[in-house]
Protein backbone atom coordinates (compact mmCIF):
# COMPACT_ATOMS: atom_id res chain seq x y z
CA UNK A 1 0.00 0.00 0.00
CA UNK A 2 1.60 3.25 -1.16
CA UNK A 3 2.40 6.15 1.79
CA UNK A 4 -0.85 8.24 0.33
CA UNK A 5 -3.03 5.47 0.73
CA UNK A 6 -1.96 4.93 4.11
CA UNK A 7 -2.34 8.60 5.10
CA UNK A 8 -5.85 8.79 3.71
CA UNK A 9 -6.63 5.32 5.62
CA UNK A 10 -5.73 7.14 9.18
CA UNK A 11 -7.64 9.67 8.02
CA UNK A 12 -10.48 8.03 7.60
CA UNK A 13 -9.73 6.14 10.43
CA UNK A 14 -9.55 9.42 12.79
CA UNK A 15 -12.56 10.98 11.32
CA UNK A 16 -15.22 8.34 11.92
CA UNK A 17 -13.81 7.97 15.51
CA UNK A 18 -14.18 11.73 16.02
CA UNK A 19 -18.16 11.20 14.57
CA UNK A 20 -18.49 8.09 16.99
CA UNK A 21 -17.19 10.30 19.97
CA UNK A 22 -19.21 12.94 18.96
CA UNK A 23 -22.40 11.46 18.22
CA UNK A 24 -22.44 8.64 20.31
CA UNK A 25 -24.36 10.63 22.88
CA UNK A 26 -26.62 11.76 20.54
CA UNK A 27 -27.56 8.19 19.17
CA UNK A 28 -28.07 6.79 23.18
CA UNK A 29 -30.36 9.68 23.56
CA UNK A 30 -32.57 8.73 19.90
CA UNK A 31 -32.88 5.27 20.81
CA UNK A 32 -33.95 5.58 24.61
CA UNK A 33 -36.45 7.74 23.49
CA UNK A 34 -38.28 4.98 21.55
CA UNK A 35 -37.59 2.32 24.36
CA UNK A 36 -39.94 0.96 27.05
CA UNK A 37 -39.53 2.01 30.51
CA UNK A 38 -38.22 -1.83 31.06
CA UNK A 39 -36.18 -1.81 28.18
CA UNK A 40 -34.37 1.53 29.91
CA UNK A 41 -32.78 -0.36 32.96
CA UNK A 42 -31.85 -3.93 31.05
CA UNK A 43 -28.40 -5.11 32.27
CA UNK A 44 -26.59 -5.84 29.86
CA UNK A 45 -27.95 -2.39 28.16
CA UNK A 46 -29.45 -2.91 25.33
CA UNK A 47 -28.64 -0.20 22.88
CA UNK A 48 -31.30 -0.82 19.99
CA UNK A 49 -34.68 -1.61 21.72
CA UNK A 50 -36.30 -4.75 20.99
CA UNK A 51 -39.70 -2.97 20.65
CA UNK A 52 -40.07 0.04 19.87
CA UNK A 53 -42.49 2.93 21.44
CA UNK A 54 -43.64 6.26 20.75
CA UNK A 55 -45.37 6.31 24.72
CA UNK A 56 -42.38 8.83 25.75
CA UNK A 57 -43.51 11.29 22.85
CA UNK A 58 -46.98 10.69 23.78
CA UNK A 59 -46.29 11.96 27.15
CA UNK A 60 -44.13 14.69 26.07
CA UNK A 61 -46.95 16.13 23.79
CA UNK A 62 -49.38 15.77 26.15
CA UNK A 63 -47.85 18.20 28.25
CA UNK A 64 -49.74 21.77 27.96
CA UNK A 65 -46.53 23.61 28.30
CA UNK A 66 -44.40 22.48 25.76
CA UNK A 67 -45.60 25.00 23.01
CA UNK A 68 -45.29 27.89 25.60
CA UNK A 69 -41.66 26.54 26.10
CA UNK A 70 -40.78 26.23 22.39
CA UNK A 71 -42.19 30.00 21.64
CA UNK A 72 -40.26 31.07 24.84
CA UNK A 73 -37.05 29.51 24.09
CA UNK A 74 -37.65 31.58 20.35
CA UNK A 75 -37.96 35.12 22.01
CA UNK A 76 -35.20 34.72 24.51
CA UNK A 77 -32.93 33.62 21.88
CA UNK A 78 -34.08 36.22 19.06
CA UNK A 79 -33.79 39.18 21.88
CA UNK A 80 -30.43 38.30 23.41
CA UNK A 81 -28.82 37.14 19.65
CA UNK A 82 -30.15 40.88 18.87
CA UNK A 83 -28.83 42.71 21.92
CA UNK A 84 -25.46 41.07 21.40
CA UNK A 85 -25.00 42.04 17.68
CA UNK A 86 -26.70 45.43 19.12
CA UNK A 87 -23.72 45.67 22.04
CA UNK A 88 -20.78 43.61 20.36
CA UNK A 89 -20.82 45.34 16.83
CA UNK A 90 -20.33 49.33 17.55
CA UNK A 91 -18.08 48.35 20.22
CA UNK A 92 -15.92 45.91 17.90
CA UNK A 93 -15.47 48.54 15.45
CA UNK A 94 -14.48 50.88 17.97
CA UNK A 95 -12.00 48.51 19.37
CA UNK A 96 -10.51 47.59 15.52
CA UNK A 97 -10.41 50.71 13.77
CA UNK A 98 -9.73 53.29 16.86
CA UNK A 99 -6.09 53.78 18.00
CA UNK A 100 -7.40 53.19 21.89
CA UNK A 101 -3.88 53.71 24.58
CA UNK A 102 -5.33 50.06 26.14
CA UNK A 103 -7.50 48.44 22.93
CA UNK A 104 -6.01 45.19 24.13
CA UNK A 105 -6.33 45.72 27.69
CA UNK A 106 -10.05 46.30 27.11
CA UNK A 107 -10.45 42.97 24.76
CA UNK A 108 -9.21 41.09 27.90
CA UNK A 109 -11.34 42.83 30.23
CA UNK A 110 -14.49 42.22 27.98
CA UNK A 111 -13.21 39.00 27.29
CA UNK A 112 -13.28 37.86 31.31
CA UNK A 113 -16.91 37.93 31.14
CA UNK A 114 -17.01 34.97 28.86
CA UNK A 115 -14.21 33.20 30.77
CA UNK A 116 -15.69 33.46 34.14
CA UNK A 117 -17.93 30.39 34.96
CA UNK A 118 -21.47 30.67 34.33
CA UNK A 119 -22.42 29.68 38.41
CA UNK A 120 -20.44 32.54 39.50
CA UNK A 121 -22.78 35.07 37.75
CA UNK A 122 -26.34 33.32 38.69
CA UNK A 123 -26.28 35.34 42.34
CA UNK A 124 -25.72 38.69 41.16
CA UNK A 125 -28.56 38.37 38.07
CA UNK A 126 -30.80 36.35 40.35
CA UNK A 127 -30.58 39.27 43.01
CA UNK A 128 -30.85 41.80 40.59
CA UNK A 129 -34.53 40.85 39.17
CA UNK A 130 -35.61 40.62 42.15
CA UNK A 131 -34.68 44.22 43.61
CA UNK A 132 -35.66 45.16 40.17
CA UNK A 133 -39.08 43.31 40.60
CA UNK A 134 -38.43 41.24 37.15
CA UNK A 135 -37.84 38.11 38.35
CA UNK A 136 -39.72 35.30 36.33
CA UNK A 137 -39.68 37.76 33.00
CA UNK A 138 -38.23 37.77 30.19
CA UNK A 139 -35.71 40.48 31.09
CA UNK A 140 -33.45 38.68 33.11
CA UNK A 141 -32.60 35.88 30.90
CA UNK A 142 -32.25 37.66 28.11
CA UNK A 143 -29.81 40.19 29.56
CA UNK A 144 -27.82 36.98 31.24
CA UNK A 145 -27.80 35.18 27.58
CA UNK A 146 -26.52 38.46 25.98
CA UNK A 147 -23.99 38.92 29.09
CA UNK A 148 -22.49 35.48 27.96
CA UNK A 149 -23.12 36.59 24.11
CA UNK A 150 -21.79 40.08 23.87
CA UNK A 151 -18.05 39.65 24.60
CA UNK A 152 -18.03 36.72 21.79
CA UNK A 153 -19.85 38.68 19.67
CA UNK A 154 -17.09 41.29 19.96
CA UNK A 155 -14.19 39.17 19.71
CA UNK A 156 -15.40 37.60 16.58
CA UNK A 157 -16.10 40.72 15.08
CA UNK A 158 -13.17 42.52 15.86
CA UNK A 159 -11.27 39.95 13.82
CA UNK A 160 -13.44 40.92 10.79
CA UNK A 161 -13.69 44.77 10.67
CA UNK A 162 -9.73 44.63 11.18
CA UNK A 163 -9.42 42.71 7.86
CA UNK A 164 -11.18 45.52 6.19
CA UNK A 165 -8.96 48.18 4.67
CA UNK A 166 -9.24 51.56 6.51
CA UNK A 167 -8.30 52.69 2.91
CA UNK A 168 -11.97 51.69 1.79
CA UNK A 169 -13.32 53.48 4.44
CA UNK A 170 -11.01 56.98 3.73
CA UNK A 171 -11.79 56.95 0.18
CA UNK A 172 -15.93 56.44 1.11
CA UNK A 173 -15.49 59.87 3.23
CA UNK A 174 -13.03 61.72 0.95
CA UNK A 175 -16.39 61.22 -1.37
CA UNK A 176 -18.79 62.88 0.91
CA UNK A 177 -19.64 59.97 3.13
CA UNK A 178 -19.88 60.19 7.45
CA UNK A 179 -18.15 57.58 9.66
CA UNK A 180 -21.38 56.44 10.62
CA UNK A 181 -22.29 56.22 6.84
CA UNK A 182 -19.16 54.57 5.36
CA UNK A 183 -19.96 51.92 8.45
CA UNK A 184 -23.57 51.30 7.32
CA UNK A 185 -22.45 51.48 3.19
CA UNK A 186 -19.16 49.91 2.91
CA UNK A 187 -18.03 48.00 5.82
CA UNK A 188 -21.15 46.54 7.05
CA UNK A 189 -21.79 44.69 3.85
CA UNK A 190 -18.52 43.55 3.67
CA UNK A 191 -18.25 41.72 7.10
CA UNK A 192 -21.89 40.00 6.54
CA UNK A 193 -20.44 36.62 6.43
CA UNK A 194 -19.25 37.35 10.55
CA UNK A 195 -22.01 38.81 11.09
CA UNK A 196 -24.09 35.64 9.70
CA UNK A 197 -21.30 33.21 11.50
CA UNK A 198 -21.58 35.29 14.78
CA UNK A 199 -25.57 35.52 15.29
CA UNK A 200 -25.51 32.04 14.59
CA UNK A 201 -23.24 30.87 17.11
CA UNK A 202 -24.75 33.06 19.81
CA UNK A 203 -27.96 32.31 18.68
CA UNK A 204 -26.75 28.77 19.59
CA UNK A 205 -25.34 29.67 22.91
CA UNK A 206 -28.91 31.28 24.15
CA UNK A 207 -31.29 28.17 22.77
CA UNK A 208 -29.01 25.76 24.79
CA UNK A 209 -28.56 27.77 27.90
CA UNK A 210 -30.03 26.11 31.02
CA UNK A 211 -28.42 26.95 33.92
CA UNK A 212 -29.81 31.02 33.93
CA UNK A 213 -32.90 29.79 32.69
CA UNK A 214 -33.90 27.33 35.15
CA UNK A 215 -32.85 30.39 38.01
CA UNK A 216 -33.99 33.25 36.22
CA UNK A 217 -37.78 32.01 34.65
CA UNK A 218 -41.02 31.23 35.91
CA UNK A 219 -43.32 29.29 35.45
CA UNK A 220 -44.90 31.40 32.27
CA UNK A 221 -41.42 31.97 30.67
CA UNK A 222 -39.51 28.64 31.33
CA UNK A 223 -37.65 27.77 28.10
CA UNK A 224 -37.08 24.20 26.41
CA UNK A 225 -33.97 23.21 28.37
CA UNK A 226 -35.94 24.10 31.35
CA UNK A 227 -38.92 21.97 30.56
CA UNK A 228 -36.68 19.17 29.85
CA UNK A 229 -35.29 19.02 33.02
CA UNK A 230 -39.16 18.86 34.62
CA UNK A 231 -39.30 14.84 34.06
CA UNK A 232 -36.79 14.52 36.81
CA UNK A 233 -37.96 14.36 40.25
CA UNK A 234 -36.68 13.05 43.68
CA UNK A 235 -38.46 9.46 43.40
CA UNK A 236 -37.98 9.19 39.73
CA UNK A 237 -35.88 9.86 36.37
CA UNK A 238 -37.97 8.86 33.32
CA UNK A 239 -35.32 9.02 31.27
CA UNK A 240 -37.34 7.67 27.92
CA UNK A 241 -39.47 11.20 28.32
CA UNK A 242 -36.94 13.08 29.06
CA UNK A 243 -34.92 11.94 26.09
CA UNK A 244 -37.96 12.51 23.62
CA UNK A 245 -38.09 15.89 25.35
CA UNK A 246 -33.92 16.34 24.56
CA UNK A 247 -34.70 15.59 21.24
CA UNK A 248 -37.30 17.43 20.39
CA UNK A 249 -34.57 20.66 22.38
CA UNK A 250 -32.20 19.60 19.75
CA UNK A 251 -34.21 18.92 16.48
CA UNK A 252 -34.86 23.00 15.77
CA UNK A 253 -30.82 23.66 16.05
CA UNK A 254 -30.27 20.99 13.97
CA UNK A 255 -32.89 21.98 10.93
CA UNK A 256 -31.34 25.95 12.05
CA UNK A 257 -27.60 24.83 11.32
CA UNK A 258 -28.46 23.06 8.08
CA UNK A 259 -30.19 25.51 6.70
CA UNK A 260 -27.39 28.12 8.14
CA UNK A 261 -24.50 26.12 6.95
CA UNK A 262 -23.18 27.69 4.43
CA UNK A 263 -23.35 31.29 6.05
CA UNK A 264 -21.70 29.32 8.70
CA UNK A 265 -18.50 27.87 7.36
CA UNK A 266 -18.03 31.51 5.09
CA UNK A 267 -18.06 33.79 8.09
CA UNK A 268 -15.76 31.30 9.64
CA UNK A 269 -13.27 31.09 6.95
CA UNK A 270 -13.69 34.36 5.69
CA UNK A 271 -10.24 36.15 5.35
CA UNK A 272 -8.52 33.20 6.21
CA UNK A 273 -7.00 32.94 2.48
CA UNK A 274 -5.56 36.50 3.16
Amino acid sequence: MSKSKIIKVLSMTIVVIALIWTLYPLMWIVFSSFKTPIDQFTIPPKWIPENFTLRNYKIFFSNTEFVRAFFNSIIVTAFSTILALILGIPAAYGLARFKWKHASLLSFIILLARMTPPIVMVLPFFLISRILNISGTYIPIILASSFFSVPFAVWMMQGFFSEIPESIEEAAMIDGCTRFESLRKIVLPLVLPGISATSILCALVSWNEFLFALILTGQETRTLPVLVNMFVSEKNVDWGVMSAAALITVIPMIIFGLLVQNNLVKGLTAGSGK
